[in-house]
This record gives C-alpha cells, structure tokens and sequence, in this order.
C-alpha cells in the first residue's frame, strides 16, 4: 500500500491509499464526518488500482476548519484525482460518499467512466424519507441516544456510523482500526 497526503487548493491535507494495479477506481466512503472504511473493498477488486482517501477533516487526514460543504468534498475528490494525473476514473461511493460521487460526476462528466453507488442516501428531496431515516436512527440507537446527543466530533460520529451494523461491537471495533 502507498500512502500520501494529498494538500488541496485552500490548504486542506487529506490522507490517501494506493493498492493494485489496473485501470483507476477511487472509493469515496460515508460520513460526513466519518473515515476510509473501505479497505475491505478495496481487496474485492483485484485487476484495478484502488485509490482511498479520508475526507477533508476526518480519519488519518489534517484536522481541517472546513469548509464541510458538498462543493468543498467535490473540490477535494477532485484533488484526489488530479494528485494521481487521473485522466479518467471509476468511482465508487458509500452512503455520503455516493451522493458524493454522484455530485462529482455530474460537475466532471468527461473525468467519470462509472459510478457504483452503493447504499446511497437518495437523490429525492430529504422530505420524503428522512422522518423514517430518523425514527429508526433514533431507536437503533437504543441505549445509546442520550450519549448521541451529548457527544461532539468523533464520538458523534462513531456512535452514529454504528447503528449501521447489527453488532454495534463490532462496529466499535472497526472504527478503531
């Protein structure tokens, strides 16, 4: 694995991975606020070379003052892209990161070969499924909601990322890896 940071236009330092070889794939994982969980991933695409990143402020990448913005997060991918002379790019995004690969494709059609959207948030208007989305949140949380509610940065965000998982220990234990 080849490891680098990547500095955007503003400044930002964003915490990159390389594996394989092959023509270009770029994951793009969820959050926001949260970090590469996608190493796994990566090893299920032999033949490709896999390039990971940790969005602007979270995981391995620079503590960063924002902007956390969608414009920003598609500056940054872009950033990515450019950093590896990328002509064009398979992306493949989870959650967050494929409402994310899905607005950089759209601002850079002619960068873009594929998009694998996986488990995204939706592309309709938040009105329509965010009360459900909410209501069972809240009640995965179990326990945890009070906790949830107090926490800040990356507690916050580890407590929220596992509700996604049906053992929250589980979920705990790959957030530290």
């Amino acid at each position: 694995m080849d490891e680098k940071t990547v500095t955007t236009g503003d400044g930002a330092e964003l915490w990159t991975a390389r594996t394989g070889e092959g023509p270009p794939v770029i994951l793009c994982h969820g959050g926001p606020g949260l970090w590469d969980t996608l190493e796994d991933v990566a090893a299920l695409l032999p033949g490709h070379t896999v390039y990971r990143w940790d969005q602007r402020g979270c995981g391995r990448s620079a503590p960063s003052g924002g902007p956390y913005t969608l414009a920003a997060s598609v500056a940054d991918l872009e950033a990515v892209r450019a950093h590896f002379g990328l002509e064009r790019i398979a992306l493949l995004g989870h959650s967050w990161g494929a409402q994310l690969a899905l607005a950089y494709a759209l601002e850079h059609p002619r960068r873009v070969s594929r998009i694998v959207y996986v488990s995204g948030m939706g592309i309709d208007a938040v009105t329509s499924w965010h009360p459900q989305y909410a209501k069972a949140f809240r009640q995965a949380l179990g326990n945890d909601l009070e906790r949830w509610q107090k926490a800040e940065g990356r507690e916050r965000a580890v407590l929220q990322w596992s509700v996604e998982f049906q053992d929250r220990g589980r979920a705990l234990e790959l957030a530290e890896r």
